[in-house]
């Protein structure tokens, strides 16, 4: 009984913790943007045969969490590709800003992103933008699958809390500057 009792105080102290403390299960809009920064070069191409091509790279990736919407992340980044149509390329930079919905995936214990929309794009070369609008449904479409298929963020199991969050996390929140990860603990 002794022994029941010592347990039960420690759950509940871990409750009581956690009910406290917001955050311990959450990943804060600037651990998410580090974790952006840390990526090496995302690189991807997309084309149609005999129309055109686009090498790029998608870099200077950062995150607006539950800013603008409570159920959205808002992610801004820079497209530098070179552009292919009818045998003459093109280098250019496109700024993309795309809103998504983040997914939690508890077995590898990382943030997915799906539903994803550009919101606005420019770019420069202003020359070129005019090609370019006629086949962003296709660079639509190929940033949403590259974006679908990398995680934002990947818990570090070298960490306790992480260790903690990956544990017990079942599904994932958007509150505004963090993502938070409910537990299916008590």
């Amino acid at each position: 009984m002794n022994k029941l009792f010592k347990i039960f105080a420690i759950l509940t102290a871990l409750w009581a913790y956690f009910n406290q403390s917001a955050f311990a299960f959450s990943v804060s809009e600037d651990e998410v943007n580090a974790y952006l920064a840390k990526k090496t070069e995302i690189s991807d191409q997309l084309g149609f045969p005999g129309l055109f091509s686009f090498d790029y790279k998608l870099q200077n990736l950062t995150t607006k969490i539950g800013e603008n919407n409570s159920e959205r992340v808002e992610i801004s980044g820079v497209l530098d590709g070179i552009l292919g149509i009818k045998k003459q390329e093109m280098a250019g930079k496109l700024n993309l800003t795309i809103d998504t919905v983040p997914y939690y995936d508890a077995e590898k214990g990382a943030v997915y992103l799906r539903d994803i929309r550009i919101l606005k794009w420019s770019g420069e070369p202003q020359q070129y933008m005019e090609q370019l609008q006629a086949i962003m449904p296709f660079v639509s479409q190929g940033v949403a699958a590259l974006m679908t298929a990398m995680p934002i963020y990947t818990l570090d199991e070298s960490k306790p809390r992480d260790l903690l969050i990956k544990k017990f996390a079942k599904g994932i929140r958007v509150e505004p500057g963090r993502l938070s990860l409910d537990a299916g603990v008590l």
